[in-house]
């Protein structure tokens, strides 16, 4: 009589249990223990995964993995038939170190489309790590996908953890969901092979690229890597990484980067990348790739960069740091002074200044008021070749107008990249009157501010070092602060300083205060209008004035106009002391002449340094 089988009959034939549930998932999916897999770790099941594969392409169902380790000797290919893989287990490679293998290969190669698939959950694992030795060892092979979802939870071991590659077709307009890539020399390889092929228009989501300690630690090793084969395509491009993790254990003599590309492909785009045990690069080009945005939301170091080989001919790429001090990297210049050797003036004959900054002193000081407390320029500044040696009291600073901007960033340069200096804030309320020691009047990203009483000014607990992390600051100061001072001290010994910038919210235009009455710093130019009414002078003689015009030293460059259509007279000028111009009036004609009263104009520049 027919089977029974929870009171149902099955196409009238005699069926046991078992056969019945075979019968079930055959008709949705195909497994290994179909064709004798064990999945026990320790037979060697690729002969039943193969058939399991086979029969899945052949009759366009899904291959699924059970739960358990499934051993390979060599590697295994479910064909472009199949309706995609879901693995539930892990595929562990036996091979040894260095026979290398391709050990799960999906999809058909040469011009297929494999289109629509799920791949979920792949997991492929070498039992002993690779030697790197070959890039013939790929963990898993994804050919010619187009319209389709990966899901990887775990590679390890291999030369090459994932490869996706253009064959004689393309890889494009899929979505990869990345989860751990571990103890690859490339965790991830982005290809075409041929010039008819290509690699474009893909996502990814996560992935956490890592290597463990002692990993051949002396070869170089990357995160993910977009290259071609000879006379492959060359223009990889919109490739989009979101929140990718990179742990790649740098460690002397290797490099450990995230990103290389050594192809032309445009618009490789990653953002809120994390960089830990790396080399301080995002990204490594070795062509013409351009258009590239990395975006760091975290690094062991602020000073992440681009990195061009000698074989690179294109830049055109960026590096977004949003680690410590991001202002310094997405925001808009409000004031540089890029070379202060070229930008110094002498303000006296023991004195230096330099245009747009104002010079600061940190000793104790009884001033309260901004004008009082911007010096046009100081001693204990010398020139050297190529910057300014600030003693330990001295240093320059930006005079900014904090009344609605309020979020700044300072970045310096000393002489060969040297660290040193301190972070100094001085702030001020809308009278111009310094604001003493109130708490959240300034902040900074990468240093806890300390009140320096004596100097009435906020300075950096800590000398600004790479090591430290604080070399580049991001400075806020609070609602009650209308004026400030940004800029860098000597504090704990002299700096030799060469450049300073500041940088500002872009949504913000403030003022950047400088060679103006209520801040006559930063200048070489002094002026002054007054009126003269000169008394009559006969052929040959002459008259003097003395004016005030504050900061004018001897020595300084000095001239003078006077308002009139006369041409009778001629004007000499000088400073004669501190603070005062003598203009001396001369009557060259052959006459007497008496002028009316007139308008006078003096102007007083500052020597340059030579």
């Amino acid at each position: 009589m027919p089977a029974r089988i929870d009171d149902l009959l099955v196409l009238n034939a005699n069926l046991n249990k078992n056969d019945f549930a075979k019968y079930l998932r055959d008709r949705e999916a195909v497994l290994p223990t179909d064709f004798g897999g064990l999945g026990d770790g320790v037979a060697n099941d690729r002969p039943a995964i193969q058939s399991c594969f086979d029969r899945a392409a052949a009759d366009q169902k899904f291959a699924v993995i059970p739960p358990g380790t499934w051993n390979v000797g060599s590697g295994v290919t479910l064909g472009g038939g199949a309706r995609g893989l879901i693995m539930r287990g892990v595929i562990r490679y036996t091979g040894a170190a260095n026979a290398p293998a391709t050990v799960l290969t999906l999809g058909d190669g040469g011009t297929t489309r494999n289109g629509e698939k799920l791949y979920a959950g792949l997991q492929v694992v070498r039992q002993t790590q690779s030697d790197w030795a070959s890039e013939a060892d790929i963990g898993i092979l994804v050919r010619n996908i187009d319209a389709s979802v990966v899901e990887l939870r775990l590679v390890s071991g291999f030369t090459i953890g994932m490869r996706t590659l253009g064959d004689g077709r393309g890889v494009e307009d899929s979505t990869f969901h990345l989860l751990r890539i571990l103890n690859n020399r490339y965790g991830l390889d982005i290809r075409a092979e041929t010039a008819t092929a290509w690699n474009t228009s893909v996502r990814y989501y996560g992935g956490h690229f890592a290597l463990a300690t002692g990993i051949n630690p002396t070869i170089d090793r990357y995160g993910i890597r977009f290259s071609r084969g000879a006379g492959g395509y060359n223009n990889h491009n919109r490739h989009v990484f979101d929140g990718p993790n990179f742990e790649l254990r740098q460690l002397d003599p290797n490099v450990a980067i995230p990103f290389l590309n050594e192809t032309d492909g445009t618009a490789i785009i990653g953002r809120a990348l994390r960089m830990e045990a790396c080399s301080p690069i995002v990204a490594r080009h070795t062509g013409s790739a351009t258009d590239c945005e990395y975006e760091v939301a975290w690094a062991n170091t602020y000073a992440v960069r681009m990195d061009y080989t000698s074989t690179a001919d294109r830049a055109g790429n960026a590096v977004i740091n949003r680690h410590r001090a991001p202002a310094s990297r997405l925001l808009r210049v409000l004031e540089a002074v890029p070379h202060l050797r070229a930008a110094a003036f002498r303000q006296s004959g023991t004195e230096i200044g330099v245009e747009k900054l104002a010079t600061l002193a940190t000793s104790t000081t009884a001033a309260t008021t901004l004008a009082g407390l911007c010096f046009n320029g100081l001693d204990g500044i010398a020139a050297t070749a190529r910057g300014l040696l600030l003693d330990a009291n001295r240093g320059m600073a930006f005079v900014v107008d904090t009344s609605s901007a309020k979020e700044f960033a300072l970045a310096h340069w000393l002489m060969g990249g040297a660290d040193g200096g301190r972070l100094f804030v001085r702030v001020f309320d809308g009278a111009a009157n310094v604001r003493e020691n109130i708490a959240g009047d300034v902040l900074a990203s990468g240093t806890t501010m300390q009140w320096n009483a004596p100097a009435k000014g906020w300075n950096g607990g800590a000398v600004m070092a790479d090591a430290s992390l604080n070399r580049r600051q991001t400075i806020r100061v609070g609602a009650g602060v209308a004026f400030a001072q940004v800029g860098i001290v000597g504090f704990d010994g002299q700096i030799e300083l060469e450049a300073l910038r500041l940088f500002g919210l872009p949504e913000a235009a403030p003022a950047v205060l400088y060679a103006c009455p209520s801040a006559p710093i930063g200048t070489r130019s002094l002026a002054l209008e007054t009126t003269w009414d000169l008394p009559s002078l006969t052929a040959g003689a002459t008259a003097n004035i003395d004016v005030t015009v504050p900061g004018a030293r001897r020595g300084d460059f000095a001239d003078a106009s006077l308002d009139t259509s006369s041409i009778a007279f001629v004007l000499d000028c000088h400073v004669w002391s501190n603070n005062s111009v003598r203009v001396t009036a001369r009557n060259v004609s052959a006459s007497t002449v008496d002028l009316a009263s007139a308008a006078l104009s003096v102007q007083v520049v500052k020597r340059r340094v030579p």
